[in-house]
């Protein structure tokens, strides 16, 4: 490596000498005229976006909202080119801003998040550049923090997907593509697209519907998964990936723990069952369900099972280095047929098929997403032959992902 150093080191010196040399011999000559760089504009309209903005009654709403945050100026800039994902009038008003005056009366704080959650910078994104599942994630005006470990600023995402009917902004549909401007790429989407301000362990256990998956995941985490980074909790907790994250509500861990405790009891009876063994079965599974989400954390359910289970309602991709949670989906996102898509327990059982997904559309919308798991309940039924699990609430965002209310435990076997 020395000597390689040294070589170099001799080249550079021959080279200054030239340059040298070279640099003496023309200072008897007239130096030319320099030629300008004339830098062409991005797109051939004459028309700024913040001028579009400015003009266009439709676009009113946004350019108060600019106007209120100090960034209308920024949209005028032909030195920058941007993708901007605006909201008309229209979707102001359909997210519940019924005017100009409602957005003045803002604190400017929710006002520049909103707005900087539709600028993408220093890019330009065509519709032919959406991709339907993964998303396109793009990287907005919005920053949201550091990187951990590092003063590099974390910025908010948005993502972009498209099929053969439409194209969403998040889950919110694009209504109009691809209007250039002398600066950057505009885009309409019909409802506000507004931006996560938490991570979902912050957004999930603030759930009062979700006490029990709560619960759930202290029990999981226990023993010596507690307080690593291989714990659920620390997973819903890390700011920087994309997740998907389907959460079982009260009322289905409760159906699910008076299973396991009326067949806990069974178990424990000698067969043909009498009355009586039905009637303590019973009584055993509403005693459960009384004891409320501290029942998780008794030994009538092993914290394996557990750890299981959840790991059966984190949609996980195949990086390269195993199954990972590292992919957000929408409820646009979900097949319009029955689609398998895999999980974390594909990370330890590698040919898992996954749970079963099927999204409804009503118009630009999901009207209904069901997931149905591998296992029946009692066991022993044909995979994937069990009731759906519906999501009651679909889209729920948070900065490292997005998770779905469902009303039924999907069962890995």
């Amino acid at each position: 490596m020395r000597i390689i150093k040294l070589k170099t080191q001799s080249l550079l010196n021959l080279g200054l000498l030239c340059a040298t040399v070279l640099i003496l011999a023309s200072c008897n000559k007239a130096l030319p005229d320099a030629t300008p760089i004339v830098y062409p504009d991005v797109n051939p309209s004459p028309t700024t976006i913040g001028a579009e903005v400015s003009s266009n009654p439709n676009y009113s709403f946004y350019k108060t909202a600019l106007n209120k945050v100090g960034m209308l100026g920024l949209l005028s800039d032909t030195n920058n080119v941007f993708t901007v994902f605006l909201p008309p009038n229209s979707a102001f008003i359909a997210a519940g801003i019924p005017s100009e005056a409602a957005i003045n009366g803002m604190p400017a704080a929710n006002v520049g998040a909103l707005v900087q959650y539709t600028i993408i910078p220093g890019q330009q994104f065509t519709s032919g550049s959406f991709n339907h599942v993964p998303n396109t994630q793009l990287p907005t005006y919005m920053t949201i923090g550091a990187i951990p470990g590092t003063p590099l600023p974390l910025k908010n995402s948005i993502f972009i997907s498209k099929t053969g009917v439409g194209a969403w902004a998040n889950n919110m549909p694009i209504t109009a593509f691809d209007m250039k401007f002398r600066n950057g790429i505009l885009h309409t989407v019909g409802v506000i697209v507004s931006p996560p301000v938490a991570t979902l362990r912050d957004i999930m256990y603030a759930n009062p519907e979700l006490a029990y998956y709560k619960a759930a995941i202290a029990r999981a985490d226990s023993g010596t998964h507690a307080g690593t980074t291989e714990s659920f909790d620390y997973l819903l907790g890390y700011g920087v990936t994309n997740m998907t994250v389907l959460a079982p509500n009260n009322a289905a861990f409760q159906t699910l723990i008076y299973g396991l405790a009326y067949s806990g009891y069974l178990k424990t009876r000698p067969t043909p069952y009498t009355p009586t063994d039905y009637a303590t079965a019973d009584a055993y599974g509403n005693g459960a369900v009384a004891a409320g989400p501290a029942f998780l954390g008794t030994n009538n359910v092993t914290t394996a099972d557990i750890r299981g289970i959840l790991a059966y309602h984190f949609i996980a991709t195949n990086a390269g280095a195993g199954y990972q949670p590292n992919v957000r989906m929408f409820s646009n996102n979900f097949g319009t047929n029955p689609t398998f898509y895999k999980t974390l327990v594909n990370s330890s059982v590698a040919v898992h098929p996954g749970i079963m997904a099927k999204a409804t559309f009503t118009g630009p919308f999901v009207s209904s997403l069901t997931f149905t798991g591998m296992g029946t309940f009692p066991p022993g039924g044909a995979p994937f032959s069990g009731p759906a699990a519906n999501a009651v609430a679909m889209d729920k965002l948070g900065v490292n992902g997005v998770y779905f209310v469902l009303d039924k435990v999907l069962l890995p076997q």
